[in-house]
Parts: C-alpha cells; structure tokens; sequence
C-alpha cells in the first residue's frame, strides 16, 4: 500500500513535503483501523519531529494527525513516549491559530487518558 511510501516521505521528504505528507495521514487516521496500521508502520516518530521542528503547515497537519491517531486509546501513551507533548505546548504557545487548534484537540483527546492526565 501507499503508507509505507507516505512514511518514507515523512521521514526524508522535504519540509513542504512532509507537512502534505502529514496531511495525509490525518486523513488517513480518521478511520480506526488504520490507525494501528499508521502506528505500526512507523508514522508517529517523524510525525513527532515534524511536529517538533517543522513549518507551520508541517506542525498543524502534524498535530492533527497525531489527534486522530489519540482517538485510539491503545496509541496513546507510545504518543507521549514519543515526545509529542513538549511540541504540543510550544505549538500552543507560539503556533498559528490551526496549529494551536490542532495541538489543544490533540491534548484533548489525549487527556481523556487517566494515566496521561
């Protein structure tokens, strides 16, 4: 399938690229079962770093779709292993509007997480 490639790209693309790419994850993520699948074949690291240190289109799309990945229960604590949430507060502090919109549903969803909280 193709998200092996979108990963790829998520990792080595360029910014402009990445940030489409995490774009399309987000799009991706809205379906449950493709969530384990994004996971699994190794999305939320560079989505982590894109979110970390990408262009503000990157960090938006990159919050969003690790938003959507967090409605899964079950990817919620490897996304804060990852590192997500650092990024998540910078974005919230200094992001555009979509970013900081993106970054607070994420925190959101990610809160309903008693163990997270």
């Amino acid at each position: 399938g193709a998200l092996p490639l979108l990963v790829a790209l998520l990792r080595s693309g360029s910014k402009d690229g990445k940030a489409y790419v995490a774009g399309a994850i987000s799009w991706l993520a809205n379906e449950a079962p493709t969530r384990t699948l994004i996971v699994g074949d190794g999305a939320l690291p560079p989505l982590v770093e894109v979110l970390r240190s990408g262009i503000k289109r990157g960090k938006g799309n990159a919050a969003q779709a690790i938003g959507e990945l967090a409605k899964d229960a079950a990817i919620r604590a490897p996304i804060v292993t990852a590192g997500a949430l650092p990024p998540f507060m910078e974005l919230l502090h200094a992001g555009c509007e979509q970013g900081k919109e993106n970054a607070a549903q994420a925190m959101a969803e990610l809160a309903k997480d008693a163990a997270i909280r």
